[in-house]
């Protein structure tokens, strides 16, 4: 086997692994006397599995010269202002590790820009989506996640405080994780997925693989539904309001198997709605204990990252400290109350400045209309991701979520 071969089947794996959180700790962080994500520093095996891969993707272009994208400078400036915050932090190590993450997305993103027959590597990513898919069916099903140290899973249990459940009358229901550890990035990664492949079936040129990505699809949707993710549920609708569009704008011909596509989708919507109906109202139930406590628990989070901008302003607090500001803010808190901010747009704010997030803004800018000129029927998945953004923080905040970040802008481009 060639190295070309062997790198890009490396690459295929790593694509399909994305979601797993196996690790190795090397530094356990600790709050209050609580354990710290934030500040826990670790290995992941595809972290391992990346690092094969860029150096044997360096290798094989140290003697090229050609030009991509054009987004070098922009990424180069971004990654300077991101390494300025970093030295400026609240906290240099927890900032440190952070950007080290971002760098490796980049990295990524960079390997798959020079990948022209990106096809197979969109393939790879969605395939991962139905193994989650059907291990948050099973483990909404038998409401349990069992622990693993060597997935990278935690156990969950629905009579245990700390994970998340829908609660109605007297009964308690636990939310699909899949191998994540927070039912909304299950949502989330699935949401993004989800409308990949209906881009995907569109592609799809035979029968056969039209019916292998339909039948993946409804799998995907499932384990979306039961991730009761809410952000991650709008972000599917607004990517696929999106192909619509683009579909009818470019290509109403095939306006009759995208709708075939959403008509299966609508019926597994209802199927689940059918059976499990007092649930998922109450993930709609405002008054529902569970949903004020979070609803007041975004304003908290709103009003101090609005406070930290006001005070931080330029440089921010420092790349992935986040966490750290709030403990040196209220140093009593629990340190399962440090979290940071749902919303990516304003978590970025907070911790590099506007002199982050203006190189972040052009970087991206540029990548979107690159897809908007040669590969519009993409634009949709990225909307996802952009709108999935607006809910969450796993996006910005974790490694997982970090990759994935950069791995769909990778995918994006493609040569004019």
């Amino acid at each position: 086997m060639t190295l070309k071969k062997i790198y890009n089947l490396l690459l295929l794996v790593f694509l399909f692994l994305l979601p797993w959180q196996t690790r190795v700790f090397w530094h356990y962080g600790e709050l209050n006397n609580g354990y710290w994500e934030y500040g826990t520093f670790s290995i992941y095996a595809t972290e391992i599995l990346l690092w094969i891969i860029l150096i044997l993707f360096f290798v094989q272009r140290l003697a090229n010269k050609e030009k991509k994208s054009g987004i070098s400078l922009l990424l180069t400036l971004f990654l300077l202002a991101l390494a300025l915050a970093a030295a400026l932090s609240q906290n240099f190590w927890v900032s440190y590790n952070y950007v080290f993450h971002i760098l490796e997305g980049a990295a990524l993103m960079t390997v798959l820009f020079w990948e022209n027959e990106k096809i197979k590597y969109q393939m790879a990513l969605w395939a991962g989506g139905i193994l989650q898919g059907a291990l948050a069916i099973w483990q909404f099903l038998t409401q349990q996640i069992l622990a693993s140290k060597w997935l990278g899973m935690a156990g969950q249990e629905a009579g245990n405080l700390g994970p998340s459940v829908i609660e109605f009358a007297d009964q308690r229901w636990l939310r699909a994780y899949g191998s994540f550890g927070s039912p909304n990035s299950l949502g989330i990664y699935l949401a993004v997925l989800f409308v990949l492949g209906l881009v995907l079936y569109l592609k799809a040129e035979s029968w056969r693989n039209k019916i292998i990505i339909s039948s993946g699809q409804l799998v995907i949707l499932s384990g979306l539904l039961v991730s009761f993710s809410r952000g991650a549920w709008l972000a599917t609708t607004v990517g696929a309001t999106f192909l619509f569009a683009v579909i009818f704008y470019k290509k109403k011909t095939v306006l009759y198997f995208f709708a075939k596509q959403i008509s299966f989708s609508l019926v597994v919507v209802i199927f689940w709605l059918a059976i499990f109906y007092p649930v998922f109202t109450a993930r709609f139930d405002l008054n529902n204990r569970l949903e004020v406590k979070s609803i007041s628990e975004r304003k908290w989070q709103y009003a101090e990252a609005l406070s930290f901008i006001k005070s931080n302003p330029i440089l921010g607090i420092g790349p992935g400290a986040y966490t750290y500001a709030l403990y040196k803010k209220y140093p009593t808190l629990p340190a399962w109350q440090y979290q940071p901010i749902h919303n990516i747009y304003l978590l970025a704010l907070v911790e590099i400045g506007f002199a982050g997030v203006i190189f972040l803004f052009f970087l991206f800018k540029r990548l979107f209309w690159l897809m908007v000129k040669n590969n519009l029927i993409y634009l949709p998945v990225a909307v996802s991701l952009l709108t999935a953004g607006l809910f969450d923080h796993w996006l910005w905040s974790m490694y997982g979520g970090i990759l994935l970040w950069w791995v769909v802008w990778g995918l994006s481009y493609q040569n004019p």
